[in-house]
């Protein structure tokens, strides 16, 4: 999302890829950058989706859109329940697929997707949103398989779905103690659907590596049609 807003926005910019390029991350480490997305200009940076800081940063105007609570809810909604449809699809001997620009297991993306959603509940119970804590690179082989995986997946439905059964528009106008800076429930719930609805994309990618063909999926278009304007063109 910060290289698709930084091209729209014609800023130039030299990217690295961290996953490639493992050396990488550990010169970010060694100037205090401990999680990815990050930008450096000079010997300012920041790391994280924060896209107002992001503009201050590079020096250009950006205004965020202003999402109604119900809309953000709903569209959060509808990228699990295509996400927990397209991991009931994953035939057993594919969880362990990894993509050739991302060294990351079909199962560990599927499970991340599913925390994504998780933690904006948290945001909201704890006023408080650490991503940096549960954005680094993990791996939890146990893990696996589609009956677990999609319990995983109904179990966070049902936390989002008891949570959000009222629509608190006071509560998504808080502010939310953010790694990234101080953020609004509205902005962190706007990240989530991004973050789940990018890695929608990329589980679309893997099922159809594995020659199956998504049920009811929710297309790029399809997303972009329901908000979603800061999704890169790039799938990986």
């Amino acid at each position: 999302m910060t290289k698709a807003l930084l091209s729209r926005r014609g800023v130039e910019f030299d990217d690295v890829n961290v996953a490639a390029d493992p050396s990488a991350m550990d010169d970010l480490r060694a100037l205090g950058i401990m999680s990815v997305p990050a930008v450096i200009v000079g010997e300012r940076s920041m790391s994280g989706w924060n896209p107002t800081q992001l503009a201050e940063l590079v020096g250009i105007d950006h205004q965020e859109r202003s999402v109604p609570p119900d809309e953000l809810i709903r569209t959060v909604r509808l990228v699990l329940d295509a996400a927990i449809r397209a991991a009931r699809q994953v035939p057993e001997d594919c969880w362990e697929t990894t993509h050739p620009k991302r060294d990351r297991p079909l199962r560990e993306l599927v499970r991340h997707l599913f925390q994504v959603v998780e933690v904006s509940v948290d945001a909201d119970v704890l006023g408080v949103f650490p991503a940096k804590l549960w954005l680094q690179e993990v791996d939890v082989p146990f893990m696996t398989g589609s009956a677990r995986l999609v319990r995983y997946g109904e179990t966070v439905r049902q936390k989002f779905d008891t949570w959000y059964a009222v629509v608190d528009a006071e509560a998504c106008a808080r502010t939310i103690d953010a790694d990234v800076g101080p953020r609004t429930l509205s902005q962190v719930l706007e990240r989530t659907r991004l973050h789940a609805g990018q890695h929608l994309r990329q589980l679309y990618v893997f099922l159809e590596m594995c020659r199956v063909t998504p049920e009811r999926p929710l297309t790029v278009d399809e997303l972009r049609r329901l908000g979603f304007h800061q999704l890169p063109e790039e799938v990986f």
